[in-house]
């Protein structure tokens, strides 16, 4: 018999023809919908987790009611494991429970159940998501090769390009798709910075994604600055105060957000409902829902701060409380 997926419980049916009816009840099963991906340029990586429910009779109607389609806080295990050549590098790393917020998409609903981990990606590796339920022991997995060829730290040392001159593209081998910007609907301009802590270095960086939040369209005078007002504002109400830390900007990245195979054709079949809990129609999840895939965010330009940028950062007025060092490395 075919089986229906639906957001709700299925609860027992009383029929009051006569008071010897039995109750009938249809059997169901509480089924994960597991969203993750990796990126090998992020320093963290986020999974959410809601629930579908099966069962053997007619479909059911979605519902908004979050006690039937969202778990509560720290209801899984979540672990994240690197493979090699079809071994196992290390243990499992953990995941941890987060309160996230995010520009809208599959993670900005106030309620989902939300898990991060702070580890670096290591490219050519393989790594393994495996979900297991507190409560009743059922479990989820998923594995998925990491997409690209540079990692978060490695993009902290490439040498950048002067403004408006590109230095040579970054090696996409396998990829099939467009390269070219004006081939994609959004692009992120990323901020890079180091943060000294005691005697701890942190690869940091602020995103921007000028088609969502338009600062200002660039004009022609810009290449006179590089950066903006507008913009060192919001570097601003982005980097935390902290008088206990010390920074150096980088600079800045150009880059294009390319979807990796798994996470390509769930994309081609993805089709979001009016209701925002629903269940996928591709999954690579084993026994659950949803999708583990892995982008990259493809470096097409990269910023290199003139002098008088970096003291801007360092002593401009927005962000002269934030502890950048000018450019002569001295920190004020």
């Amino acid at each position: 018999m075919k089986t229906s997926v639906c957001m709700l419980v299925i609860l027992p049916v009383l029929f009051s023809m006569s008071c010897s009816k039995e109750l009938e009840t249809a059997a169901w099963k509480e089924i994960p919908v597991v969203y993750a991906i990796i990126n090998i340029k992020d320093t963290a990586q986020y999974v959410r987790i809601n629930r579908v429910f099966t069962s053997d009779g007619d479909p059911c109607v979605y519902t908004m009611t979050d006690d039937s389609v969202n778990y509560h806080d720290n209801a899984f295990d979540v672990t994240l494991q690197e493979y090699r050549n079809g071994l196992p590098v290390a243990d499992p790393l953990p995941y941890i429970p987060v309160s996230r917020e995010k520009e809208p998409g599959l993670f900005s609903n106030h309620s989902n159940c939300v898990y991060k981990i702070n580890v670096p990606l290591n490219k050519g590796s393989e790594y393994l998501l495996r979900l297991v339920n507190r409560e009743t022991g059922a479990e989820a997995w998923s594995r998925n090769m990491v997409f690209g060829q540079i990692g978060i730290q490695e993009a902290f040392y490439r040498e950048r390009a002067f403004y408006r001159v590109n230095y040579v593209a970054e090696p996409m081998p396998g990829f099939g798709g467009s390269l070219a910007p004006d081939d994609h609907e959004y692009y992120i301009v990323r901020f890079l910075y180091w943060e000294y802590a005691g005697s701890e270095t942190f690869y940091k960086y602020v995103d921007w994604v000028p088609a969502m939040d338009p600062l200002k369209e660039l004009a022609e005078d810009d290449t006179t600055c590089q950066l903006f007002d507008a913009y060192y504002k919001y570097l601003s109400e982005q980097i935390p105060i902290d008088p206990s830390v010390k920074r150096r900007a980088r600079g800045v990245d150009y880059m294009l957000a390319l979807p990796g195979h798994e996470l390509e054709t769930f994309m081609l079949v993805y089709e979001q409902t009016t209701n925002p809990h629903f269940f996928p129609d591709y999954t690579n999840i084993n026994d659950g829902f949803g999708i583990f895939g892995c982008k990259y965010y493809y470096t097409y330009f990269g910023l290199k701060f003139r002098k008088s940028t970096i003291d801007t950062i360092s002593r401009g007025r927005y962000l002269v409380n934030h502890r950048f060092a000018d450019s002569n490395g001295e920190w004020h």
